[in-house]
């Protein structure tokens, strides 16, 4: 699956002022390094074709903001609220995101690669063309989904809910899924997921089913 790239201007050395994140309702072709955002607290923000380099966002609040064509490269999300956020062609690249509330998220082309988002919470969000790449995501939410287009590649899936979300077409196959959430064995949700043979034994005795050898 092709996640298309965000499309961003050339890198330059100029810096933006981080006050425009406090101040500006519109943002577009921004370069921010290591600004500090934990005290933000806003709504209804555009941001466009914009870069964040080693930015901390951690316990701050962008709800129902629209990002489009952003790169997000050593941030830290930690406890942050981006809850009903539009985010079109976005990458989040090393970036840490536990305990982030992505709840209500639309997400096209959006890339998670290299990650680290114990429970995140991804609840009630719409996903097309959307992969997640060698990232931790351990206890993250994913309750009432909605998949399309979407890919799991090398993550730590341990323990996350997917109560309500149907995962048809799925590969979890080289993910790790210990203790992974769901109502029962024949829910819904488990209808033509790709899990590999080891992991349908583990999945069945976590639901009860008893293997007999």
């Amino acid at each position: 699956m092709e996640i298309v790239a965000p499309q961003l201007p050339p890198e330059t050395d100029r810096i933006a002022d981080p006050d425009r994140l406090f101040t500006s309702e519109e943002i577009e072709e921004a370069a921010f390094r290591a600004a500090d955002f934990s005290s933000l607290r806003r709504e209804h923000l555009s941001i466009r074709n914009s870069r964040f380099s080693g930015c901390v966002f951690a316990g701050g609040r962008v709800a129902q903001a629209q990002f489009s064509d952003i790169l997000f490269r050593n941030c830290d999300f930690s406890n942050a609220d981006f809850q009903g956020c539009s985010l079109h062609r976005v990458r989040f690249v090393d970036c840490r995101l536990s305990g982030t509330n992505l709840s209500e998220t639309t997400g096209h082309h959006l890339l998670f690669d290299r990650c680290k988002g114990d429970y995140v919470n991804f609840s009630f969000s719409r996903f097309r063309a959307v992969c997640f790449s060698g990232s931790r995501l351990h206890g993250s939410v994913f309750s009432d989904c909605r998949f399309e287009h979407t890919e799991f590649t090398a993550c730590d899936l341990s323990q996350a809910e997917f109560f309500g979300t149907r995962l048809r077409g799925i590969s979890f196959s080289d993910s790790e899924i210990r203790g992974l959430r769901v109502r029962e064995i024949a829910s819904f949700e488990l209808n033509g997921l790709k899990i590999n043979a080891l992991q349908a034994v583990d999945l069945a005795r976590l639901l009860g089913v008893e293997i007999e050898e």
